[in-house]
C-alpha cells in the first residue's frame, strides 16, 4: 500500500508539472504572436514597435568602460562587499554597496536614418545578473573582477585604495561591468515615446543581438519542447496515478 501511495502521489505531481508547462507554452504563443505581429519600423516611430538598427553613442558620445577600459555606447560598473557587516549583526542585505557609477546619458539604437536613446532596462541586467526580462542573446558584456585575502587579485584603478586596504580577512570585493559595445546588430521590441526606447508597458520587451527570425524560431523550438514534456509529464503521471488509485480505492 505504501508503494501505490508514493506511486499516486508521483503521478499527480507529474500531472501537476505537465500544468506549469502549458502555462509556459501559453507564455510562449503570446510572444510568438507579439512577433509574428510587430513588423520592423523606422526607428523614430511612436508606440509599441519592433526595431532593427545597431548600437549606437548617446548624447554624451563615446564612453570609456571604467574598469575595463573598453570603447562602448554605455556602462553601469557596481562594487560590492560580501558579506555585509550589517548583515553579520542579523541585519540589511548580504553586502554592501561600495561604489556603482553609470554612463551620464542613455546609448542609443541607430538604422541608415535616425537613432532613437534607449532606456538601460533594455540593455543591461538590473543589480541582479539575472533579468526575467531577458531570454535572447543580450547586447551587454560583462566583466567580473574578485578579490580576497584568500585569492588575491589585480584590481582596477577604480576601486579605492582604502577599501582594499581594509578588507577583512573574512570579506571579498566583487566588482561587476556591464558595458554594451559599439556598434552591435541589434532586434528590439519595446515602446517608443518623446524620452526614447523603453520597456512594454506589458507583454513582449526584447533587446538581442539574435535577428527577428532567430528570435522567432527560438520560441516555436520552446514551443514544440514544452508541447513534448506535456505529453510525456501527463502520460507517464496517469499511469502511476490511475492504477495506484484505483489499488488504494479497494485496498
Amino acid at each position: 500500500m505504501t508503494v501505490a501511495a508514493v506511486a499516486f502521489c508521483l503521478g499527480l505531481l507529474l500531472v501537476a508539472g505537465a500544468g506549469i508547462f502549458v502555462l509556459l507554452i501559453l507564455g510562449g504563443l503570446r510572444e510568438l504572436w507579439t512577433l509574428r505581429r510587430l513588423r520592423p519600423a523606422t526607428i523614430g516611430t511612436r508606440g509599441r514597435v519592433a526595431l532593427e538598427g545597431t548600437t549606437e553613442y548617446g548624447a554624451a558620445g563615446r564612453q570609456t568602460a571604467p574598469a575595463s577600459g573598453e570603447d562602448c555606447t554605455w556602462y553601469r560598473t557596481i562594487l560590492i562587499r560580501e558579506p555585509s557587516r550589517a548583515f553579520s549583526h542579523g541585519e540589511g542585505p548580504d553586502h554592501d554597496v561600495i561604489l556603482e557609477s553609470e554612463s551620464p546619458v542613455w546609448p542609443a539604437l541607430a538604422d541608415r536614418l535616425t537613432r532613437v536613446p534607449v532606456d538601460p532596462r533594455l540593455v543591461s541586467p538590473r543589480r541582479g545578473l539575472y533579468d526575467p526580462l531577458m531570454s535572447d542573446p543580450p547586447v551587454y558584456v560583462i566583466t567580473e573582477y574578485e578579490h580576497s585575502h584568500a585569492e588575491p587579485a589585480g584590481l582596477p584603478a577604480i576601486v579605492p585604495a582604502d577599501v582594499i586596504a581594509g578588507l577583512r580577512s573574512s570579506e571579498r570585493l566583487r566588482l561587476t561591468e556591464v558595458r554594451v559595445p559599439h556598434g552591435r546588430p541589434v532586434f528590439a521590441v519595446g515602446r517608443t515615446t518623446r524620452r526614447g526606447l523603453l520597456p512594454s508597458r506589458a507583454g513582449l520587451t526584447v533587446f538581442t543581438t539574435d535577428t527577428r527570425a532567430a528570435a522567432i524560431a527560438r520560441r516555436r523550438d520552446d514551443i514544440r519542447v514544452g508541447g513534448a514534456a506535456v505529453v510525456w509529464l501527463t502520460v507517464i503521471g496517469l499511469v502511476l496515478a490511475v492504477p495506484s488509485a484505483v489499488y488504494l480505492l479497494n485496498a
